[in-house]
């Protein structure tokens, strides 16, 4: 059995400096749990497309340190089109559907997450841990 136990929002910050927290949603990154744990994506904007035909992608451990980086150059990759490592990338992974990052990584993947690192730091990342609500 899996489910999922975390989710990630990315978006914009809402009021005064993010006083509000975050408003609007542009995708949410869900993380589920089972045999190994996984990222997959869920767009509110429509107009983002994810790397590829990407849908899933497979940290290389549980709560690896990348695993939060990668999944946003996969499912975001317009926000790091100034890298120049990303056009090689996507050429690696069209058509595929899911990495597993414990098998290894796509061809310019690690070149391309060093470039793409500044760019991340500037996203508005949210974050919640998913518990069963007693009532």
């Amino acid at each position: 059995m899996a489910g999922y136990s975390r989710i990630y929002c990315v978006g914009d910050e809402g009021g005064y400096l993010g006083s509000d927290g975050i408003n609007s949603i542009h995708f949410q990154i869900l993380c589920g749990e089972g045999n190994r744990q996984w990222l997959k994506v869920h767009y509110f904007d429509k107009r983002i497309r994810p790397m590829g035909g990407l849908e899933v992608i497979v940290p290389a451990g549980p709560d690896h340190p990348d695993s939060l980086i990668d999944a946003c150059l996969a499912f975001y990759p317009e926000h790091f089109r100034s890298c120049t490592s990303l056009s090689q990338v996507e050429r690696a992974v069209e058509g595929m559907q899911s990495i597993e990052f414990e098998s290894g990584e796509p061809d310019g993947w690690a070149q391309l997450r060093a470039e793409a690192r500044p760019l991340f730091r500037q996203l508005k990342i949210y974050e919640a841990e998913l518990r069963k609500l007693e009532q």
